[in-house]
Order: structure tokens, then C-alpha cells, then sequence
């Protein structure tokens, strides 16, 4: 089971969904992947796991139906204010922050120049999501944007050098990948997480027990075609390559997850039904 704990900066750490209908998204994603849900506060936020891990975070819109449902995606950042101040300077916008998320770390909302949301995280105990590279977990995460080069040159610049996966799109998002089990591994053991101490996310702690809507992980994730045919029967609409916008219209993308011994899937041939830059759109998260 890829367990991460630490993240580099520039690193996407951390991906929440920030929705209309909580209820309605907890119940596509739980009867989707087997995510179940912790209630982290007051204002309505939930931890995802995924079999007692920390995978993301899902919560109310705070501006409602007019503020729409989407996926967002932080980036690591070893100082924050340091992050916001190079994002201004850069060309992009802060929206929001630098402010505490629970007693965790810091969070920074932002638009970069060519029009995307982007989230920056910085973490005290604990640096983001940490399951990755599942069936049902985040295993890539890439920005779409009209304009590759110039957002490739923002982040770039904004990180020392470090490269983002970027793919040409006519709108500008981030946008997160999850795992779909190789029909030759299928799910990973998780009696090996027995003894773990789990994480936490940008808000808090992961508890004991919550909101579930879990279902047979090992049975959903046998394969790309019957999760594709799960989305869609749930309200899922295609997107094209590997993309689906769910009921609500939130963006995410599935991916094979890569294999527990060597970290790829086993047939390329299985991401190109996704997308031609396979080897892009897959890579790992915790490698």
C-alpha cells in the first residue's frame, strides 16, 4: 500500500471536492470507489478514506448552486507566504490566504495567469493525502489549460524548475486522476495498514467512524470498463480521454493504477484507451 507522508515542493499534496449537493457526491464517489466519509467540522467538511487512509477531503460550497461543484488540487509548499507573494509577482492572484486549517498547516487559494484555480498547502504534522497510487486513490494530477506554455512557465518559475503535467484544453483546471485496480493485481492488501497511524488532512484528523457509503472495493475495481460503466449508470457524463464530469459537474479523471511491483501498469496498451500521453497522465504520485 503506497503510503505518503512528505511532500516536495510544488508536489500536488492534497485534493478536496467542494460541492452543491454533499449528500448527492458522497453517495456517486462512495458507491464509486468505496470512499467512506469522516466529518472533520462544524462547517460541514469531510475527511475521504479509503480503507482507514486519508485520500482527500469533500465539503460544502460556500457560495451555493451559483458557486458550482469542482475538484480542487493543492501544491506543496515549504512557506507559504513566500508561495503567495512569488504567485502575485508571477502573474497570478490570491483569493484567499494564507490561513490555518485546523492545527495541521496553512492553506493559500489562488487563480494562476492563465485562469486556473490552484491551491497551496503547507503543512505542520502532516503534508497531505496519504494513500496514493490505489485503486480509488489520487494518482496523478495534471492542469489543463489554453495555454500550456505559459502555465508551464508560472509554475516552473513559481517552484525553482520543477515540471507540472500540463495538457492543452480549451478550459483552464486542475484536475485530479484516480486509480482504477489492473485487472492483473487488482486491489492491494490492506491488512499490511493494520499497524498504521494513518494522517490527517489540511483540517484536522481522521476518527474512527463516519458517513459511508463503502462498498466491496476488490469487486467495483476489477477493471476500467465496469468503473467507466459504474460512472455513467451514477450520472457520470464522458469527457474524453479518461476525463468524466460527475452529476454535479465536477471534473476528475481515472487512471490504471500502477502496478505494486514495479509502480506501472502492465499493459500500456491499457492507458492509451485513456489518453495517448499515457506515460504522463500515470505517473505516480508517491514515486
Amino acid at each position: 500500500m503506497p503510503r505518503r507522508l512528505s511532500y516536495g515542493p510544488g508536489t500536488p499534496c492534497w485534493v478536496d471536492h467542494i460541492t452543491v449537493d454533499p449528500t448527492g457526491a458522497k453517495r456517486f464517489y462512495g458507491d464509486l470507489f468505496g470512499w467512506e466519509f469522516v466529518k472533520e467540522n462544524g462547517r460541514g467538511y469531510h475527511l475521504i478514506t479509503l480503507r482507514g487512509e486519508i485520500i482527500g477531503g469533500l465539503g460544502p460550497s460556500p457560495m451555493g448552486p451559483a458557486f458550482g461543484s469542482s475538484w480542487n488540487v493543492y501544491l506543496a509548499s515549504q512557506d507559504l507566504a513566500r508561495t503567495r507573494d512569488e504567485v502575485g509577482r508571477l502573474g497570478g492572484r490570491v483569493v484567499m490566504g494564507p490561513v490555518p486549517a485546523g492545527g495541521n498547516g496553512r492553506l493559500c487559494l489562488a487563480v494562476d495567469p492563465v485562469g486556473a484555480a490552484v491551491g497551496f498547502w503547507e503543512g505542520g504534522s502532516d503534508e497531505g493525502v496519504v494513500l496514493v497510487d490505489e485503486p480509488g486513490a489520487l494518482c496523478a494530477a495534471e492542469l489543463h489549460t489554453p495555454a500550456p506554455e505559459a502555465a508551464a512557465e508560472f509554475y516552473r518559475n513559481l517552484y525553482g524548475g520543477r515540471e507540472q503535467v500540463i495538457r492543452s484544453s480549451p478550459r483552464g483546471a486542475w484536475v485530479p486522476f484516480f486509480g482504477v485496480a489492473d485487472p492483473v493485481f487488482g486491489v492491494a492488501d490492506s491488512a499490511d495498514s493494520a499497524d498504521s497511524a494513518g494522517g490527517t488532512d489540511p483540517g484536522g484528523s481522521a476518527g474512527s467512524s463516519g458517513e459511508t457509503h463503502a462498498t466491496d472495493a476488490a469487486d467495483r475495481m476489477d477493471g476500467m470498463d465496469r468503473v467507466v460503466r459504474a460512472a455513467r449508470a451514477a450520472g457520470a457524463r464522458p469527457l474524453g480521454a479518461g476525463l468524466f464530469a460527475d452529476p454535479l459537474g465536477a471534473v476528475f479523471g481515472l487512471s490504471v493504477a500502477p502496478s505494486p511491483a514495479t509502480g506501472r501498469t502492465t499493459d500500456p496498451a491499457i492507458n492509451s484507451v485513456i489518453d495517448p500521453a499515457a506515460a504522463s497522465v500515470t505517473a505516480p504520485i508517491s514515486g
